[in-house]
């Protein structure tokens, strides 16, 4: 943590979320659990607190709750900024880019946008190598970059994975302006053959960014699965400014074929650009930027601006007619103290970390508060059920100063027809409010800027 940033902007800091210590972050990239350590990269102004100077700054964690930043893993240079990507772990050296006799290499693969003072490339975008020999503590740019050009001055985001059954690296990158997500496939990381293309046109919003497939195994299963494609919009999200979406569907390894329509990854105002982790067996580990790109440079929080959202897990789970629908299961640290509200009608939340757990009654209209501070006119943020069982997430009463007014409420759960009771999960830091609702078949995440003060939470109903 930095010495030097203002006490406010540290009374909003979160203890267990992902956070730069005195610059600008937006994009989770490069996500990856390698050897036991979880190395998160994202988008980085390393000298503001603004967007700019796009670089990938680097942080690891050995429990995904809490980081240390290391120093900048891939800066910017003269006429190339370093936009999204992800990176792998080359295990057998197909690249050729790591040290004979040595284990493989990681590589990042990444956007360059080249800027107009690119002697060739100026106003494109194309994907770009870099490596590292010594477990992602220094990086070496690759000399022959870029290593996939279409010409194209919106073409970026690459996430890479190696598809097993095929024995392939898989990349899924977007056309952003075109809404379209293409699938390249490589033997080796160098050379790319471009192998299908998808496009929704449901999906609106102003561009496709951060596109991201995953398999998810079927629970109790091993050769059962689905796989998930992410992309996020901007605008478009489902709570207004930008978001994400999730549609499931199956991968051949060269096309993904939707089974279902685009559904919100997460129905708040502040998840955008969620990727998985590399590395992990079993359930994907997602991590998103949580800020929204209509208000990110606002954030009260300078000279740091931004956070990451909690860690997730994605599973699937049959709906009411037996089809897989998707469900994401926040990972809570152990250290976050939990109060479970169980048959009480308040209680109250000790420290800035807290898990709020219960039940929401559906019967009739309720109304779970969250207060910070004495008085009616101290924040309040309020999960609402109204009549139609609809349950909305509202921040619009819960900052100490007036933040984002045009964007207040989440969009609305629906829960399936017939339930009656639903568990939940709210997870306050500092910051940050994460909302899992019915096991997690949705989940809403929104920034809040209560400031200190006791804070108590109250269930009852509003009719």
């Amino acid at each position: 943590m930095t010495t030097t940033a203002p006490p406010r902007a540290e009374l909003h800091r979160p203890q267990f979320h992902l956070t730069p210590d005195a610059t600008w972050m937006n994009d989770p990239n490069g996500l990856i659990l390698h050897e036991g350590t979880w190395h998160a990269f994202f988008q980085n102004n390393p000298s503001g607190s603004t967007w700019g100077n796009m670089s990938w700054g680097h942080a690891v964690s050995e429990d995904l709750a809490t980081w240390r930043e290391l120093p900048v893993a891939l800066p910017c240079r003269e006429g190339e900024l370093i936009f999204s990507g992800s990176v792998v772990h080359d295990a057998e050296n197909s690249s050729g880019l790591g040290t004979p006799g040595e284990p493989g290499p990681l590589v990042a693969i990444y956007t360059s946008a080249y800027t107009d003072a690119h002697p060739e490339r100026a106003g494109t975008q194309a994907q770009s190598l870099a490596v590292s020999r010594d477990g992602g503590t220094t990086w070496q740019f690759h000399s022959e970059n870029p290593v996939l050009d279409r010409g194209s001055a919106d073409f970026r985001d690459p996430k890479v994975f190696r598809h097993a059954a095929t024995g392939r690296w898989v990349m899924v990158a977007v056309e952003a302006v075109d809404h379209s997500v293409l699938i390249h496939t490589s033997t080796d990381l160098r050379r790319w053959e471009l192998a299908s293309t998808l496009t929704d046109p449901a999906l609106d919003g102003g561009i496709w960014e951060c596109p991201d497939l995953v398999r998810i195994p079927a629970a109790g299963s091993e050769t059962e699965e689905s796989w998930a494609l992410i992309v996020s919009t901007n605008p478009g999200g489902p709570a207004g400014g930008s978001g994400t979406y999730a549609i499931l569907g199956g991968f051949s390894g060269r096309t993904f074929t939707p089974a279902a329509e685009a559904v919100p990854l997460d129905l708040g105002q502040d998840c955008y650009a969620a990727v998985s982790f590399g590395g992990v067996e079993g359930a994907p580990v997602l991590l998103g930027w949580m800020n929204n790109w209509d208000y990110a440079e606002l954030t009260p929080t300078g000279p740091w601006r931004s956070a990451m959202t909690l860690p997730r897990t994605l599973e699937l789970a049959g709906d009411a007619g037996g089809a897989p629908r998707l469900v994401q299961r926040l990972l809570v640290p152990a250290d976050i103290p939990v109060v479970d509200l169980g048959g009480q009608i308040a209680a109250r939340l000790d420290g800035s970390a807290v898990c709020v757990t219960g039940v929401l009654d559906l019967r009739t209209p309720h109304l779970l508060s969250v207060r910070f501070g004495e008085g009616e006119d101290s924040p309040e943020l309020r999960v609402e059920i109204d009549a139609q069982r609809r349950v909305v997430l509202d921040r619009g009463a819960a900052h100490r100063e007036p933040f984002a007014p045009g964007h207040t409420r989440s969009a609305p759960f629906v829960p399936p027809a017939g339930v009656e009771q639903m568990p939940f999960r709210l997870v306050l830091d500092a910051s940050t409010a994460e909302l899992e609702l019915d096991g997690g078949r949705a989940v809403i995440s929104q920034q809040i800027f209560p400031g200190a003060g006791p804070t108590t939470a109250r269930i009852e109903p509003t009719v």
